[in-house]
């Protein structure tokens, strides 16, 4: 299956916004950390800051957006409640 250079790009500078999600990134140790340029960097933060996935914080470095913890908190919830039914079924099965 064929990638997108950019995609792929875009999505390891959002990854690497992992290594400090509260005190965030600047630009250059994302660049550093992924072998890109800077500019490289600067174009993908304002893709994800655009959808909403990123921000700039006021120490100028960049960290995660409220949405994209929203969204990891909604997989939270639905994984929980997923493994709650789970276990109720087994919990069913196993009676007999």
């Amino acid at each position: 299956m064929a990638t997108s250079k950019k995609g792929s790009r875009v999505l390891k500078v959002f990854k690497a916004l992992e290594a400090h999600p509260i005190i965030g990134l600047s630009n250059k140790e994302i660049a550093d950390g992924l072998g890109l340029t800077a500019t490289q960097v600067s174009r993908d933060l304002d893709d994800l800051i655009a959808e909403g996935l990123a921000v700039r914080l006021d120490n100028g470095n960049f960290a995660y957006s409220v949405r994209a913890l929203q969204i990891a908190e909604r997989f939270r919830q639905q994984h929980e409640n997923m493994q709650a039914k789970l276990n109720e079924l087994n919990q069913r099965v196993n009676r007999f």
